[in-house]
């Protein structure tokens, strides 16, 4: 099943999150370095993910697997990959900071991965208008817990 991604949020990030899963998505911990340098932080139930644009507009889609697409887009200019563990048998996508529900996605209970595409990041505006360009793809699969995994790394240009 493929969800449509076209919503606003703050604070340029958005959460992947295991339904009544309260996490600390503001402190130091959860948005590292490292986080912050592989656009997405994790801890149980939940993920953020980073937004580029700076009216923080999220568009794209969240794509349901059977399994692991084999053949990643490479031309994506970030590709990021960490699991959850859904115990509650929903998976919902949030904004920040009011975690508003933008999708509700009924999941089978256990441990799922997500891998976050993120493309146009260097041209994050339609050119010569202030529309945001940049897109996101979401593909979700069970799969066994794996440590957070960075496919292919953006870095800044500025």
């Amino acid at each position: 099943m493929i969800y449509v991604l076209d919503f606003f949020t703050q604070y340029s990030q958005f959460y992947i999150v295991d339904q009544g899963t309260i996490g600390e998505t503001d402190d130091l911990e959860f948005w590292s370095d490292q986080a912050l340098n592989d656009r997405l932080a994790y801890e149980d139930g939940i993920l953020g993910i980073t937004v580029e644009n700076d009216y923080s507009t999220v568009l794209g889609e969240l794509e349901i697997l059977e399994t692991s697409n084999p053949n990643p887009n490479l031309n994506a200019d970030h590709i990021v990959e960490a699991s959850i563990t859904i115990n509650s048998g929903i998976l919902e996508i949030q904004d920040c900071p009011t975690s508003n529900i933008i999708h509700s996605i009924c999941l089978e209970n256990g441990d799922y991965r997500v891998r976050v595409y993120s493309f146009n990041l260097a041209n994050v505006y339609v050119e010569g208008k202030d529309i945001p360009n940049d897109r996101y793809r979401i593909e979700i699969w069970k799969d066994i817990p794996s440590p957070r995994k960075v496919l292919k790394r953006w870095h800044i240009k500025y």
